[in-house]
């Protein structure tokens, strides 16, 4: 099946192609409408990442192409730069792929076809939360448009300056350096022009060192901020629940309060991740079986979490999400199991109709396969892979 949009601007078009890389990735699928949630943790914890980044050295290669663009490398049609700038992307790849296809966007399908979602436009709004760009109200079109204005505008500059008289020029050049002076990035003090020689995935110590010291500086109460500082060893666990109950006494307190209310959705929300499941596979999905084993022991303990404090801390407005969550407490408190498989039905044809609910298709499923989510991981697993690129980075001069 191919899918299409009209592409009606670049942030559109980013939406879309949002869209199909969750329905990509196992597991990823919120069938439950609850991801507004989930995606508030996640920003709060590991600001800058999301869910389909490879590696930290996209957050340089990327600032290291389109800084190229303030010096003319690729031309002064904006509509001409985008291409070649995608070009530009497509053969570092290809340079990497020499050394390394771990991570490399685009190693599945190069030489022959290039994606459909470039690092770039996967990385930009990483790039702009760690401030590596100066301006987060910009996109990728709108910088290169820009840059574009401002070259044609210290050219006409120069052009006058060529008819004045000397003081004139002293005054036109000051102004040409007016212009010429936006500082739109952020890069490490060892750029260099000639970056692409040796290019590898891993990142430099330099690069690494950067990287760490851009996400403490600008996101200092972030868990990724903390992880970074105190050097923790992210391979040790293999989910969020695992990191919190190993690190909670020693994160600061609005952190750690944070964290236990993350902790505490995941907990509550697996009674309807489970449950799901189980109506949609009759019943028959082990996994799910098990897991429901379990959890009903736990029904009341997990039920009183404080929805309140979480609607509070991220301004959630959305009437029937805080219905559906405060509802799915109640038949939880009261352990009436029926209620709420009634509510996750409900929910779930609310959201979608009653032609596209899974819970309406049952046997229409792999029911040894999970449907959807099942656990919320707040992104952590994405960011363990740009945090050991980090720590092997500054291991090369034991940073």
């Amino acid at each position: 099946m191919q899918l299409g949009w009209i592409d009606f601007s670049e942030k559109e078009r980013e939406k879309v192609l949002d869209v199909v890389n969750l329905l990509t990735e196992e597991g990823a699928v919120d069938e439950l409408g609850i991801g507004i949630i989930r995606d508030s943790f996640a920003n709060l914890f590991f600001p800058g990442t999301s869910t389909i980044q490879t590696r930290a050295k996209y957050f340089l290669i990327v600032p290291y192409i389109l800084k190229e663009v303030e010096e003319g490398k690729y031309g002064n049609r904006p509509q001409d730069i985008l291409r070649k700038i995608d070009e530009e992307e497509r053969k570092c790849a290809l340079k990497l792929l020499e050394n390394d296809k771990e991570g490399v966007i685009g190693a599945r399908v190069l030489p022959h076809r290039w994606v459909a979602r470039s690092p770039s436009n996967i990385y930009w709004n990483g790039i702009k939360t760690l401030k590596i760009f100066n301006d987060d109200s910009l996109s990728i079109s709108e910088y290169v448009k820009l840059v574009c204005y401002l070259r044609k505008q210290k050219d006409t500059i120069k052009l006058g300056n060529r008819n004045d008289d000397a003081e004139d020029n002293d005054r036109d050049d000051k102004d040409a350096g007016d212009v010429d002076g936006f500082s739109f990035w952020n890069l490490p003090d060892t750029y260099y022009s000639n970056w692409r020689d040796n290019l590898r995935i891993q990142l430099l110590p330099e690069e690494a060192a950067f990287l760490k010291r851009q996400i403490i500086k600008e996101h200092s109460s972030s868990l990724f901020a903390f992880i970074l500082k105190n050097r923790i060893d992210v391979n040790k666990y293999n989910s969020f629940n695992a990191l919190y109950e190993s690190i909670k006494d020693s994160v600061p307190e609005e952190l750690r309060k944070d964290m236990w209310m993350a902790y505490e959705f995941n907990r509550f929300i697996q009674i309807a991740f489970t449950q799901f499941n189980l109506i949609v596979s009759a019943e028959r999905n082990g996994r799910a079986l098990d897991k429901w084993n379990t959890i009903k022991g736990y029904l009341k303990e997990y039920a009183l979490i404080d929805l309140e404090a979480i609607y509070v801390r991220f301004k959630i407005t959305n009437y029937p999400l805080r219905t559906f969550l405060n509802s799915l407490k109640s038949a939880a408190l009261a352990e009436d199991i029926d209620k709420i498989r009634q509510i996750i039905i409900k929910r779930e044809n609310n959201l979608k109709g009653k032609a596209r609910a899974k819970v309406n298709r049952v046997g229409e499923f792999d029911e040894n396969a999970w449907i959807g989510i099942e656990y919320l991981d707040y992104r952590f697993s994405d960011a363990k892979r740009i945090i050991n690129d980090i720590y092997e980075g500054e291991a090369v001069i034991g940073v």
